[in-house]
């Protein structure tokens, strides 16, 4: 698994420059085609971005434990 995801960040690192390597040359609607693309892999990454879980911080939470901690309440 771990081999397998260098192996396709590699390949997408490698296609990247690849599209992006003659940019300026590119007519109006191969660059259209581009961000179409990279678009489409933004609102991928929104959808998988609920497997970024990371608890949330509350600093209410935090103040009301270092208060019991340090002679608070």
């Amino acid at each position: 698994m771990k081999n397998e995801k260098k192996e396709l960040i590699k390949s997408f690192k490698a296609l990247v420059e690849d599209l992006l390597d003659n940019y300026e040359k590119y007519t109006d609607e191969e660059k259209a085609k581009i961000r179409q693309l990279f678009q489409s892999a933004a609102e991928l990454n929104a959808i998988l971005d609920k497997y970024d879980v990371e608890g949330e911080f509350s600093w209410q939470e935090y103040f009301d434990m270092v208060g019991k901690c340090f002679g608070g309440n």
